[in-house]
């Protein structure tokens, strides 16, 4: 299946019938440019949209694959992800008002979003699970041993003969302390 624009993920709420509107698609959501991930491959949106009165509930799962550097040697790690979903959507009236300060107070909690009565954005759901779904250090393999912090070499393709210093070089003064013994 070839990946859809962002806009299949804007849902008329219209559209969903009163036995729920089943989603399975692929999409290629914007990740923003700050962050060191990249989607090497279409995220699958499968889920089932339900509608009861003027709220929307949504469950299913997002899952793709990622290319992110590994925080020891900064080489590519290409990495599968999948996360489980389940939202709720409530229209922006039920708190008072439609402007962003609802919004504000209500995206404290990660599973409620709201929409405007007439139909819901499922891109930022989809694109904070893709960026919550790998953790905060990737690392190549287990055992990997970085880069040298002298000389910048990838320890796990050759070694160096960098002598590092242990310690913060801040304290390196008190290495010269000589502290009297008490008897």
């Amino acid at each position: 299946m070839p990946p859809q624009s962002d806009h299949v993920l804007v849902i008329d709420l219209a559209k969903i019938p009163v036995y729920g509107l089943t989603l399975d698609t692929e999409v290629m959501p914007a990740v923003p440019q700050d962050d060191d991930l990249a989607l090497t491959t279409p995220v699958r949106v499968r889920g089932r949209l339900t509608r009861v009165m003027e709220q929307v509930y949504f469950q299913g799962s997002v899952c793709g694959t990622v290319a992110v550097p590994c925080s020891r040697c900064l080489d590519m790690v290409h990495d599968t992800f999948a996360a489980d979903l389940q939202i709720v959507f409530f229209p922006a009236d039920a708190y008072g008002t439609s402007d962003e300060t609802a919004q504000d107070r209500i995206t404290d909690d990660l599973d409620l979003y709201l929409h405007d009565g007439v139909r819901l954005d499922l891109n930022p759901v989809v694109r904070e699970h893709v960026i919550m779904a790998f953790p905060v250090q990737t690392l190549c393999r287990e055992d990997c041993v970085g880069l040298c912090q002298v000389c910048g070499i990838n320890r796990n393709e050759q070694s160096c003969a960098c002598q590092e210093e242990s310690g913060d070089p801040r304290f390196a003064i008190l290495k010269r302390l000589t502290i009297p013994e008490s008897s």
